[in-house]
């Protein structure tokens, strides 16, 4: 029987004798198996990439939030304070520190309400000003120290953990610790007022402390902190008995004076020239680009000048006290400075008339942010 042609073309085999071989049936198996395997690698490879994206759009949100995930993927959740106090504060929860937040920019925003009302008050070079009701008003603590200590006069925001960090990074017993990059250091300057009783007493502490932290290791060195004391007018027997008993104190027979003030007047010695300039001070001691855990200044009256050269130094200084005297016209300029350099006020303090001690705590810009006081200066007044 003959097939037509068109009815050849319909019965025509799909495939050919080749491509129906084994060989050819086994190279399509091939094929297909390596498409599967491409395909499963892609979703893989898609899969470890959105993983990624989204560990790392976690992290940056918890780091703006203020929170560090350690390597067991927790979070932790005191690394705000930490971050903001340059690490002086290691345990105070989130949540607690940016209530202190919140707190300290009230009290900011309540200062430039304050300054608007009393800053005429500062601008007649004392005629007629009521020092008392303008130093009850202004410029009151604005950050809460929890573990605050009265030392040698001077009131330290918790000094124990000052001891702690510097002992975190520092030799024991021969044994070397790990030193990092920027560590913490217990140097200490203090100068006027009552700086021998508290470079005695804060040495007596500091000894104390190091002695409760390696109880188990005798043969420590307690002299962890490296306390220098500025003082024009020290007897000289003092200063040899001071030297003798170590302690880490350190003497130096000479004071603070402002840069734009080539004398203090009449020094212990009948002269003019027991005085530097902080930064001279710095420099001669070899202390540049290191951090001064406490800065204690009461030059009675020369505050208002020194402290542009504190700011300006090449020192961070984590602690600031000064003793405040009077009211002058830039009165609101020292503590707007102060400020803006990231200064709290965690103490205050009326000693005398018209005459106050302040203790004031380096933090982050970030702690206050925007929040900034803001000088009310009437018309025709010179700017310093």
């Amino acid at each position: 029987m003959m097939i037509a042609a068109d009815e050849q073309v319909a019965f025509r085999p799909r495939y050919s004798a080749d491509e129906s071989s084994n060989e050819a049936y086994a190279e399509d198996l091939r094929q297909q198996r390596f498409q599967g395997r491409k395909r499963r690698f892609y979703a893989v490879i898609i899969l470890i990439i959105g993983f990624i994206s989204v560990t790392v759009i976690f992290r940056i949100y918890y780091f703006i939030a203020g929170d560090i995930i350690t390597v067991d993927g927790s979070i932790k959740q005191n690394s705000l304070a930490k971050k903001e106090s340059f690490g002086f504060f290691d345990d105070i929860p989130n949540n607690m520190w940016k209530e202190k937040k919140s707190a300290s920019k009230k009290a900011v925003k309540l200062q430039n309400k304050i300054i608007t009302k009393t800053s005429n008050m500062l601008f007649e070079s004392g005629a007629n000003v009521d020092e008392r009701k303008w130093w009850e008003q202004n410029w009151l603590p604005n950050f809460s120290c929890d573990n605050k200590m009265f030392i040698g006069g001077k009131w330290i925001c918790e000094p124990s953990r000052i001891i702690d960090l510097a002992d975190e990074h520092r030799d024991v017993i021969g044994r070397k610790k790990k030193r990092q990059r920027g560590r913490k250091e217990c140097l200490i300057y203090v100068s006027g007022g009552n700086d021998v009783e508290f470079g005695h007493q804060f040495s007596s502490f500091v000894e104390a402390r190091m002695a409760e932290l390696h109880k188990d290791e005798p043969g420590v060195d307690l002299s962890i902190c490296e306390i220098h004391i500025f003082n024009h007018f020290i007897d000289p027997a003092l200063l040899a008995n001071m030297v003798q008993q170590g302690k880490g104190i350190h003497i130096h027979p000479f004071g603070f004076r402002p840069e734009n003030k080539e004398s203090m007047g009449v020094a212990g010695d009948g002269s003019a020239t027991a005085f530097k300039t902080f930064k001279e001070t710095v420099k001669e001691l070899g202390h540049t680009g290191k951090s001064l855990s406490i800065l204690a200044i009461d030059c009675e009256g020369c505050e208002w000048d020194i402290y542009k050269e504190v700011l300006s130094s090449d020192v961070t200084v984590l602690q600031v006290f000064f003793q405040m005297h009077g009211t002058p016209f830039m009165a609101n300029r020292f503590f707007v400075a102060m400020h803006n350099a990231g200064y709290a006020i965690f103490h205050r303090e009326e000693v005398g008339v018209s005459v106050y001690d302040y203790s004031f705590l380096k933090l982050a810009p970030s702690y206050f942010g925007s929040t900034k006081p803001q000088l009310r200066q009437p018309p025709n007044t010179p700017e310093k």
